[in-house]
């Protein structure tokens, strides 16, 4: 989990530096692309559930945890985006940057202890069948 924790810092930093590369780079699309959709999101959901997986994920977990890992960086993508738009502030570079920087702090201080009285928020099992499992003709 460290390492995944360190390695969320640094792809911000590396995707902040690819940005010298030339504009037309393969190399520069890919990787500031693969951070944005997955680095600020995956940091937000370790810091509010300390883990990217429940134990018993399976497949169905792995895939429920991709998407909400994206929708979650695209939504702290855009609004990053609209706050510097709005204070006439906007460049790709200093999105990245605002991006990278937010991105390490929320990565480092899913370590940190939690005050007293402060949970993680584990979600609640639901007492509704799963889908595909119908207990009704059981008898």
């Amino acid at each position: 989990m460290i390492r995944l924790r360190w390695g969320i810092v640094v792809s911000g930093w590396i995707a902040l530096a690819a940005t010298a590369l030339p504009e037309s780079s393969a190399a520069r699309v890919v990787i500031v692309a693969a951070f944005l959709l997955v680095c600020p999101g995956l940091a937000a959901v370790l810091l509010c559930t300390g883990r990217v997986l429940a134990p018993e994920a399976g497949r169905v977990g792995i895939l429920e945890a991709a998407v909400v890992t994206g929708a979650i960086s695209l939504a702290i993508s855009v609004l990053v985006a609209e706050a510097l738009f709005l204070g006439h502030a906007f460049t790709p570079v200093r999105a990245l940057l605002v991006l990278a920087g937010l991105t390490s702090v929320a990565a480092l201080a899913s370590t940190l202890p939690r005050p007293r009285g402060i949970k993680r928020f584990t979600p609640v099992p639901s007492s509704r069948p799963r889908l595909g499992h119908d207990d009704s003709d059981r008898d």
